[in-house]
């Protein structure tokens, strides 16, 4: 399906919670005073923490080309510039400078991309899912502080002089959630289905959670879907609406 014309749109509305505590580092210190925390997590203007809908959708890729691949599915490999599932730098050159229609030439594009890739965007194509930033719910988000220590390779101990400390939102700090699918096939729904599954927590087994931000490997990062609302609008439903508005 091209992206210049509305086949169908689908929009997943919910709460994201924090199973774990979570660490988004904004990669810049915000004060110079010495004494202040080291790593703050990623706030908005109000000082209230977000969850990028980038990370949301790094994260969802990554679970998902994996199981797509462990199933032999047709998914790109990043590592093989001979593997040809997917189109690469020339093929993309090769089609562009061919004679035909601009939407001849984006047929091909969406044709000769991975499965993966038709869905989340690619080298020649955009994707077809959006996740938007996830914004923190409620009045005001109590922070917690956690402290760290660098850790010599070689001794396994804790290195002198390397002792930091890092900002976390809290377990059960919950955001906004909102992924907006447009276009989607039969199978790509299906895809989406799975998708929905993963935020869950239940596309694997039971309580298998994503993780999000930093220092995931020391126990933060967990989060999980929950309250979805879905709600899918085709293009025949949408003539319908427009007529109605349109009427005088």
């Amino acid at each position: 399906m091209l992206y210049n014309r509305f086949e169908n749109r689908t929009v997943i509305n919910g709460i994201i919670e924090a199973v774990d505590p979570i660490h988004i580092g904004a990669s810049t210190k915000e004060s110079l005073n010495p004494v202040d925390m080291d790593d703050h997590v990623l706030k908005d203007s109000n000082g209230n923490p977000i969850i990028p809908g980038s990370t949301i959708k790094g994260v969802v890729r990554s679970r998902f080309e994996a199981v797509m691949l462990s199933l032999g599915k047709n998914v790109c490999n990043i590592f093989n510039n001979n593997d040809k599932k997917c189109a690469d730098k020339n093929t993309i050159y090769e089609i562009n400078k061919s004679k035909i229609s601009d939407e001849e030439k984006a047929k091909k594009l969406y044709n000769k991309s991975c499965d993966v890739c038709k869905l989340f965007g690619g080298r020649a194509i955009a994707g077809k899912l959006r996740f938007k930033d996830c914004s923190f719910i409620g009045e005001k988000c109590a922070y917690e502080k956690r402290d760290g220590v660098g850790i010599d390779r070689v001794t396994g101990a804790a290195t002198c002089g390397f002792k930091y400390n890092f900002e976390i939102i809290p377990k059960g700090t919950c955001f906004d959630f909102t992924l907006i699918a447009e276009n989607l096939d039969k199978q790509q729904m299906k895809y989406l289905d799975f998708i929905i599954k993963m935020l869950e927590g239940n596309s694997i087994a039971e309580s298998d959670y994503l993780s999000v931000g930093g220092k995931t490997t020391r126990g933060l990062g967990r989060i999980k879907l929950k309250d979805i609302k879905r709600t899918t609008i085709d293009r025949e439903e949408l003539k319908k609406q427009m007529l109605k508005q349109l009427e005088v």
